[in-house]
């Protein structure tokens, strides 16, 4: 054909195609082990863009646009590396096509968002990554920008830069210590302490209103605070010299993290702790490392070889999972294990559309359910005992017992918030390796109460015992396992079917908008609340946090296998299980720089163009947080208030991918 690129052309797309994939694989390799000078994702100009509270925009022209300074993307941020290396091995045709366009004819200018000194790429990311390949320095581009407040954003910065310095101006919009104490260095480094400390300042302007008898503006409350509790911390911090153990922190920093971990050791303990014991703890915790710290310092050390043989010119590259491979490849369960994770999976998704999708969804979730022994009906009515109740934080918590299909007393407490209007969006909470009493709010964990806190957003939740924990620990989960897989009934399956049983009773209550349930959990319980959400589409918005199943990667046999789906591997594998959800909202939780973080990366690629497929690509998203093994509750409730609350969008279920 006449349009058609010379040979010369073409085999030279092709090789620049396969250079920008290999270093991408390293440019995340050295991220994977923190080895990278910057950060190694774009991003996500929605989540700017909703949490700086962007609105409005001017068109600035045409301009030559310095392609370092372009640092995310609108919707497609999660298919570059923040050096716009291609991702998604599917991209090849597109791209090296226009690598072709650009060797014979150039091309056309892209489309760029400004905020402050960033840009965003609304449209043209292929333009980019195939310009940066080639080694341009500038790109022609549409401008518009956004007014911020924040200010500029250099080109290694992360979105919480852009959070923090929205946070702080709002600080001091309200606390006014700019003016009332000009010398204040209140400077934080992550999201959300700012909050924090006007919550406090809230507090402490409580106490003085009640110590004196008289109000007090929030600004009068906020200079006290500032003089008499504020700097007193600090001044304990800088005499103890514990800063130089954090560094890249700030004495704010220390002084937010000081006031939580003491409030938390007194509540563990009963009895108020001293702010320089706490001070000792906390130097204490850093300097001792916990157990996936060392086991990421062990692989850091370990794969030093590899990245040295990958910086050459290999001809079979090693698998990413070798990063975090605990089985030697040449034992005999390393051996099996690399031929499970070899098999073509026989109903793996191959972009259907339409009816074809239809049918493919049908097929994958009847087999789900199949593998799984579920023996579950939806049921009108629910037997439920109900038992003690107590108010606390504006939220009535009630403890029950519903009964399971098989005649089982299933414990849950049950929340709702005490002075709401009915009826509400509910969630269903599961605590995986975990007992409701820590999801509930009776027991410290690193559950944090989520099914109380997310209660207090205005959700009614439920968390559900599962069988093997808690008031069930009888037998522990691994022998009900154990047993139940003797008769094709695994206890996943068992505890999907007391989930279901326990959405058709939140359904069916009459505070509760039965068209806005969600589910969520930790660990394991996110692993649960994906399945429940793949399984049954009443289910509208689900957010599962630091889950990471056997199905992602075999090579690993994480735990005790408890959450293995028999024979999945043999039809389908966990992406496939998470395309089930869409178009439903389903967000990805997971801690910032972990090897496992990495893993769980590459199974939610796997699966988000299925999102694209839909339109939506805003439906779904992946997210590294700061919490650790922690529950990420802000996180929570601010994506399922967005899809169980503010969108009014009820028709999501009907959608099919476009013919």
């Amino acid at each position: 054909m006449e349009n058609d690129p010379n040979p010369s052309v073409r085999a030279a797309s092709r090789d620049s195609w396969s250079a920008a994939r290999r270093k991408a694989f390293l440019e995340r390799v050295y991220a994977t082990l923190g080895l990278g000078r910057r950060p190694a994702t774009l991003l996500s100009f929605e989540e700017v863009q909703e949490r700086l509270r962007l609105n409005q925009n001017a068109y600035r022209g045409l301009h030559q646009v310095p392609l370092d300074q372009i640092v995310g993307s609108v919707g497609r941020y999660n298919d570059f590396t923040r050096t716009f290396l291609p991702l998604v091995e599917g991209d090849s045709w597109r791209w090296r096509r226009v690598a072709e366009l650009q060797a014979e004819m150039g091309l056309p200018p892209i489309e760029l968002y400004k905020v402050g000194d960033a840009y965003f790429v609304k449209d043209g990311n292929h333009r980019v990554s195939v310009a940066r390949q080639f080694g341009a320095k500038t790109i022609e581009a549409y401008v518009w920008e956004y007014e911020t407040p924040v200010g500029g954003l250099p080109a290694d910065a992360e979105i919480d830069d852009l959070i923090v310095k929205a946070e702080y101006r709002a600080f001091l919009d309200r606390t006014r210590l700019d003016v009332s104490r000009p010398e204040q260095k209140i400077i934080l480094t992550e999201p959300g302490m700012y909050p924090q400390l006007e919550v406090e300042v809230e507090l402490y302007r409580d106490n003085l209103e009640r110590i004196d008898g008289e109000p007090r503006t929030y600004e009068e409350a906020a200079a006290a605070w500032y003089d008499l509790a504020y700097t007193l911390v600090v001044d304990v911090i800088a005499e103890s010299g514990i800063l130089a153990q954090f560094p890249g922190r700030t004495e704010a920093d220390l002084y937010v993290w000081v006031t939580r971990h003491r409030r938390e050791l007194s509540e563990r303990y009963g009895e108020q702790v001293s702010m320089r014991d706490a001070l000792q703890r906390l130097a204490e915790s850093q300097q001792r490392p916990g157990p996936v710290e060392r086991v990421m310092q062990s692989v850091a050390q370990s794969v030093s070889s590899l990245v040295r043989s990958l910086t050459s010119e290999p001809a079979e590259p090693k698998e990413i999972n070798d990063l975090s491979d605990p089985v030697p490849p040449d034992s005999p369960l390393g051996r099996l294990l690399r031929q499970m994770s070899i098999q073509h999976p026989a109903l793996a998704y191959a972009d259907q559309r339409g009816d074809d999708w239809r049918w493919w969804r049908g097929e994958v979730r009847g087999k789900v359910r199949e593998l799984l022994g579920l023996r579950y009906f939806q049921s009108e009515e629910v037997q439920v005992q109900e038992g003690e109740r107590d108010l606390i934080s504006g939220v009535v918590r009630q403890h029950i017992a519903l009964t399971a299909g098989d005649g089982q007393r299933i414990p849950a407490y049950l929340m709702r918030p005490l002075e709401a209007a009915s009826p509400l969006p509910a969630l269903l909470v599961m605590a995986g390796h975990g007992t409701i009493r820590q999801t509930a709010g009776l027991v410290h964990s690193e559950h944090r109460s989520n099914a109380l806190a997310l209660a207090q957003r205005g959700f009614v939740t439920l968390a559900l015992e599962e069988r093997g924990f808690g008031e069930l620990d009888s037998t522990d989960h691994t022998t009900l396992d154990r047993v139940g897989r003797l008769f094709g009934r695994p206890w996943l399956g068992t505890v999907i079917d007391d989930a279901l049983r326990a959405l058709d009773y939140l359904q069916a209550r009459p505070d509760v908008d039965p068209k806005r349930l969600g589910a969520t959990g930790l660990g394991l319980g996110g692993g649960i609340a994906l399945f429940l959400a793949a399984l049954d589409e009443r289910i509208r918005a689900v957010i599962a946090q630091n889950y990471l199943g056997g199905t992602a990667s075999p090579m690993l046999i994480p735990g005790h296998g408890c959450d293995f789906v028999p024979n999945l591997h043999i039809y389908a594998d966990i992406s496939d299980v998470m395309r089930l959800i869409a178009p439903r909202p389903a967000l990805y939780a997971y801690p910032r720089h972990r090897a496992s973080t990495r893993l769980a990366q590459i199974v939610f690629d796997r699966m988000r163009p299925s999102y694209e497929t839909f339109s939506c690509p805003d439906r779904t998203g992946f997210i590294e947080h700061d919490q650790g093994d922690s529950y990420a509750a802000e996180l929570a409730a601010q994506w399922l208030e967005r899809w169980l609350v503010e969108e009014e969008d009820t028709d999501v279920l009907l959608w099919a991918p476009r013919e």
